[in-house]
């Protein structure tokens, strides 16, 4: 009988080991999976900063994998304040919403990082923004070579083709916003383009798979 229960005890503390031990890789795969969703989330809705401007999505991809994850979703429509994802660590998935405000990256009486721009689209984009009343922000202006260069390789990475990735980002030397033409606009965009047709400001969206972006009227031509 003491042998029995000795046997017993040995195969329950056996057990209760084992469980104690996946209890910790499970909890250490939520956690990992956790910071990789945070990290995901932070570094897309960075891009919506004003000194942002890359594609959200590209962005959490890029940490989620840093990170050991793989991205599952992303809800980062280019030009938001917020941006929501989910990871996954193996079978374990994690989800993290991030928020930006981008007025708060500016100095003091700033309201965008003007350099660069063309002075109508300037004077037409700071008055938009004070009639908006903080509602509406710019998260990508002027952008030099160097910087349509990085956003362009990550188009190449993302779409697999020049083909592909050119309906979403122009190529060095052909983007509107090089010739600081261009403006990429955060927050409420339906309002945005309502207060454009209310102001009479020389702005209008001629790429209607990207609301967010507006440039002076007639800058194509």
């Amino acid at each position: 009988m003491t042998v029995l229960v000795g046997t017993l005890s040995i195969f329950l503390a056996a057990v209760l080991a084992l469980v104690g031990v996946r209890a910790a890789d499970a909890s250490a795969a939520r956690a990992r999976a956790q910071l990789a969703a945070d990290s995901a989330a932070l570094a897309a809705v960075a891009e919506s900063a004003p000194y942002g401007g890359g594609d959200p999505e590209i962005a959490a991809t890029e940490y989620a994998r840093m990170n050991g994850a793989r991205l599952v979703s992303c809800i980062c429509p280019r030009g938001a304040t917020a941006m929501q994802v989910e990871v996954a660590v193996g079978d374990v998935t994690a989800r993290a919403r991030a928020v930006i405000e981008p007025e708060l990256f500016r100095p003091q009486g700033e309201l965008f990082a003007a350099a660069g721009m063309h002075p109508v689209l300037r004077a037409s984009v700071e008055k938009l923004i004070a009639h908006s009343g903080g509602a509406v922000s710019v998260t990508s202006g002027y952008r030099s070579l160097r910087e349509q260069q990085m956003l362009w390789t990550s188009a190449l990475q993302r779409y697999g083709s020049a083909e592909a990735a050119d309906d979403w980002v122009a190529p060095p030397g052909h983007s509107m916003h090089e010739k600081g033409l261009a403006v990429d606009l955060g927050g409420d965009l339906a309002l945005a383009a309502r207060l454009v047709e209310e102001l009479g400001l020389p702005l209008h969206r001629p790429l209607p798979h990207e609301p967010h972006h507006f440039e002076l009227v007639g800058s194509r031509s």
